[in-house]
């Protein structure tokens, strides 16, 4: 299908879809969008409440053709190779009499049975190839008795038709053989016979898939004579008296159980690329991929993005503090409300929020990107302080060494007004000092603070750092 982009999240695919208001959403906005989470309706338009449309989670999946090395590389998995392992032994060791047709029936029912599980895996977009054990001990659809009753129905349609007439017999087998590989398709998906050979169905999956149906069929038929190419390549001249070794007969039923693969990694890749134009995408409970926290903080970030592109900053507020009542310490949703609080320009509500999550981010060693967050609100606030002294040193020591000297002033200015008889003021003023005369030259107002705070406080530990300021600076 065409790939389609979430429409608030760009580059990332979409997977949902309003045909109400025509928006397309992506996994960021409707996180877990089968899990139990959203209750017992399906996931709803976050912008006019319609119940939403699923489009599959193929909506990025490249063309099967540039797919090819994919194609090539799935039955080399350990659990394929073990398979075409199985295989091949029986059909080189086992041949001959009852024992070798039972064998030979066994192994073209576990080739068919292990492909239409393929199909089905790689149908739903899973990568890795199903185990043996689980093909063998879970087939309640029978699906190797319908592929053999298939393909005696379209021997039947195909002699009575040339009955009737030759041309028509050619003209049914020509239709068969060109349907053949949307005939599996149908039948690993259907799970009927009538279904595979419905002439109306085939003509509609072969037409929604459009010309590259034609592709597919090539190379369906390019991967269906691989096996009899390399045989001829490794047998050579039939008039050769050496008779093909055992390696050759290992090789030859390798490699048709290993095309055969092959090719049901294609038609169930096909299925993937095109399962919401077939209407064939199965919806999974992933209830399991997040927790409720998690859920509630991916959907309040998804809706808030949504609203926060339509300018509805009122409501994405609301969205927001009504998540954080429940999951209280989370950064990413307190830093999304800080941005909104940055948009509606609210200095109280950002001045106030700041403080607790400057605090929040300290506790949890981000001092980066607290810092980012007073520089925010300072670019704001004109006269922001932090309450907390310990607070606001540590945020003062981290715009020093990040070179925002003036912001780190601005913070613990007039520090003894605030806080008069805090225990870190001689810490505080130190560090303003400093900045001023090392940094900023003022040394006039340097040298003022350094003396004020020895004044003040002349049996601090800070002193000796403040007298030497005053050293340096007199000339």
């Amino acid at each position: 299908m065409a790939k389609l982009e979430c429409q608030f999240f760009p580059g990332t695919p979409a997977t949902w879809n309003c045909t109400n208001c025509d928006t397309v959403y992506g996994e960021r906005c409707i996180p877990a969008g089968h899990s139990h989470h959203w209750g017992p309706r399906h996931p709803a338009c976050i912008r006019c409440n319609q119940p939403l449309a699923y489009l599959g989670n193929a909506t990025d999946a490249k063309p099967f053709w540039q797919q090819l090395p994919h194609f090539f590389a799935y039955p080399l998995q350990a659990r394929a190779l073990g398979v075409l392992a199985l295989l091949t032994l029986l059909n080189t060791f086992v041949n001959g009499g009852l024992t070798g047709l039972v064998a030979s029936l066994f192994s073209m029912a576990v080739l068919i049975k292990y492909g239409f599980a393929i199909i089905n895996e790689r149908g739903q977009g899973h990568t890795h190839a199903p185990s043996l054990a689980d093909v063998l001990l879970n087939d309640p659809d029978h699906l190797f008795l319908r592929q053999t009753l298939l393909m005696i129905a379209m021997g039947v349609l195909i002699s009575f038709a040339a009955s009737v007439a030759p041309s028509l017999g050619l003209l049914v087998m020509g239709f068969l053989t060109l349907a053949m590989p949307a005939s599996i398709m149908l039948l690993a998906v259907d799970k009927s016979v009538r279904s595979a050979l419905n002439p109306l169905k085939l003509m509609t999956l072969m037409m929604i898939i459009g010309w590259p149906y034609l592709l597919l069929w090539f190379c369906s038929q390019a991967i269906a004579v691989g096996p009899y190419i390399l045989a001829e390549f490794m047998i050579g001249d039939s008039t050769q008296q050496t008779p093909p070794g055992i390696f050759t007969f290992v090789a030859l039923n390798f490699s048709v159980a290993y095309f055969s693969i092959m090719l049901y990694t294609m038609l169930g890749y096909v299925l993937f690329e095109y399962q919401h134009e077939l209407g064939y995408h199965t919806a999974v409970d992933d209830t399991e991929a997040l927790s409720a926290h998690a859920f509630l903080k991916a959907r309040t970030l998804g809706e808030v993005a949504v609203l926060i592109s339509d300018q509805k900053y009122p409501e994405a507020r609301q969205c927001l503090r009504s998540a954080l009542d429940s999951v209280r310490d989370d950064t990413e949703l307190h830093t999304r409300y800080h941005k909104l609080l940055m948009l509606l320009d609210d200095q109280e509500a950002l001045a106030n929020h700041a403080e607790y999550l400057v605090q929040l981010l300290l506790d949890q060693r981000q001092p980066a990107r607290a810092v980012g967050i007073v520089l925010d609100v300072q670019s704001r606030v004109a006269n922001f302080k932090l309450s907390k002294p310990a607070t606001a040193v540590t945020i003062a020591e981290r715009m020093t060494e990040q070179g925002h000297h003036r912001n780190a002033v601005r913070l613990l200015q007039n520090f003894h007004k605030h806080q008069p008889n805090d225990r870190l003021l001689p810490a505080a003023y130190l560090l303003v000092a400093k900045t001023l005369i090392e940094y900023l030259g003022d040394d006039n107002n340097g040298r003022a603070i350094a003396r004020y705070t020895l004044n003040k406080h002349p049996n601090c530990k800070e002193r000796n750092e403040l007298e030497q300021l005053l050293t340096i600076t007199v000339h």
